[in-house]
């Protein structure tokens, strides 16, 4: 909240942020599962916007939220929601050419990027022990995600097929540490469900836009297939999000999102156990990398 001093992280935003990990993780075992395409999203997020309408009711607080919400945080949501609607496209679009364990890690990587945008926009300050543990997360992640590739690959059109992936992967990771930081400055604004809200609203509308200009007319038929998963999704990211929004309101972003990255760990161990996916020797020899980045994050001021 505003004017109150951040800790690195407390034992309550750990708590948190490793069950956030956990769903985070899932939500995305469950889409690369099912396959889901972009146009699947639009509907996760109209349901996201009424499963926060209770909470409105009950409370009492939604009127006021909305009467009183600063220009500052419309301006800032719609473009954290424009920056999380190019995270999932990318993270869709790579998903639909590898592996969970290969591409989640790859777009859990976004410590390294959110540290500098933290440090550059909002002041945040770190401990030497910090940086350390953020560096190690992300050396972690990128050993989760090794199995052939090659930077060159990217320069040469011949081998571009086998890039994309990576490319999209690592657009997601970058985006990731935008919205991180815009969503830090957002919940110091208002409360972090009437936040969550927003976010839904903007990229349903954002993600159906997206949609319709794919000219692919499969919005109706992604709803009549998949009822049930839109509905199991919708509950796991926005369980996801709030859990982690939370946490943010109590430490530092760059530790949180950080810290968060055991979803990597999680993510490489769904893929290996229950897709039959490849590489487990390198997925583990990274996992116990991130595995002591974080605990230097849990233990930094």
């Amino acid at each position: 909240m505003p004017g109150r001093i951040e800790k690195a992280l407390t034992p309550l935003s750990i708590i948190l942020v490793l069950i956030s990990a956990l769903i985070h993780s899932s939500w995305n075992f469950f889409t690369k599962r099912g396959n889901f395409p972009v146009e699947f999203f639009f509907w996760v997020f109209l349901w996201g916007t009424f499963l926060y309408l209770p909470f409105f009711y009950f409370s009492g607080l939604f009127p006021s939220l909305l009467l009183q919400a600063p220009g500052k945080l419309w301006t800032l949501s719609i473009i954290s929601s424009l920056i999380q609607t190019l995270y999932l496209i990318s993270l869709i679009k790579a998903y639909q050419m590898a592996e969970l364990s290969l591409v989640y890690p790859i777009s859990r990587s976004a410590p390294l990027f959110t540290q500098v945008w933290a440090v550059l926009l909002i002041g945040e300050i770190l401990s030497i022990t910090g940086v350390v543990g953020i560096g190690l997360v992300v050396v972690g992640i990128f050993i989760i995600s090794m199995s052939g590739f090659r930077l060159t690959a990217v320069f040469h059109p011949s081998r571009q097929t086998s890039s994309r992936p990576y490319l999209f992967a690592l657009i997601a990771a970058v985006t990731g540490s935008v919205y991180s930081v815009l969503d830090k400055v957002c919940v110091q604004m208002t409360h972090p469900v009437f936040y969550c809200w927003l976010i839904d609203l903007f990229m349903c509308i954002e993600v159906g836009l997206y949609a319709l200009l794919q000219k692919r007319n499969i919005l109706l038929k992604v709803w009549g297939q998949w009822k049930k998963e839109i509905f199991l999704i919708a509950l796991l990211q926005n369980a996801s999000y709030l859990l982690v929004l939370v946490a943010m309101q109590m430490s530092k972003v760059s530790y949180v999102v950080a810290f968060r990255q055991v979803s990597a760990l999680f993510g490489a161990g769904l893929g290996i156990l229950y897709l039959k996916e490849t590489q487990w020797k390198t997925r583990i020899t990274g996992a116990l990398i991130l595995t002591i980045g974080l605990i230097l994050v849990g233990l930094a001021k």
